[in-house]
């Protein structure tokens, strides 16, 4: 399997949805983005928040700290949860769809012929699952305003895996996202 294909294919994929979302009336004050990945089966969900859905949700969110201790801000709290995150839908080319779909059969133990793309892989999938993700992530992070995503001054762009606790989702998010922001937002009250 071309891991550089598969790479250039996934970023092409979520660069022009990016570029659609940037048409849209919700192109507003983007303050995070994230793939929100489940590695157990190997798949991906673009999501994002901006300043508006925030707002328009932080009273329930001031509600669940009152009752369950649940912060409101911060990289711990409601504000860069991505299970609060809207999504952003993206087509995948043929190759990624048959890395997404192969990683998910093989790890249920329904193993491909020899001489498909992934036997080649099959020992390294997570690494390159995550390599895929995380460049895809730092090539882009940088390009947001050239697709026409109206970000905030306080940007950030990041992954993590699928019921993570906060240390592992912080071990995640320092791939990408600075250390001083990291801890400026972990700090945030």
């Amino acid at each position: 399997m071309d891991i550089k294909a598969l790479k250039d294919e996934f970023y092409d994929g979520i660069a022009k949805a990016l570029i659609d979302f940037s048409n849209s009336e919700k192109n507003k004050d983007v303050y995070v983005m994230v793939l929100d990945c489940d590695s157990d089966v190997g798949m991906a969900s673009l999501r994002y928040h901006n300043r508006c859905m925030f707002e328009s949700e932080l009273e329930r969110y001031k509600v669940y700290e009152e009752k369950h201790g649940w912060k409101v801000y911060g990289l711990h709290g409601s504000e860069y949860d991505p299970g609060e995150f809207a999504f952003i839908e993206y087509e995948k080319s043929a190759l990624v769809e048959h890395f997404f779909d192969s990683y998910y059969y093989h790890k249920i133990g329904n193993y491909y012929g020899e001489g498909e793309p992934i036997e080649e892989i099959k020992d390294n999938y997570k690494e390159i699952f995550w390599e895929v993700i995380i460049d895809t992530i730092n090539r882009l992070k940088t390009e947001m305003e050239e697709l026409g995503v109206h970000i905030t001054e306080d940007f950030i762009f990041f992954h993590c895996d699928h019921d993570q606790n906060y240390e592992e989702r912080d071990r995640m998010i320092a791939m990408t996202v600075d250390e001083d922001v990291m801890k400026k937002l972990i700090e945030r009250k």
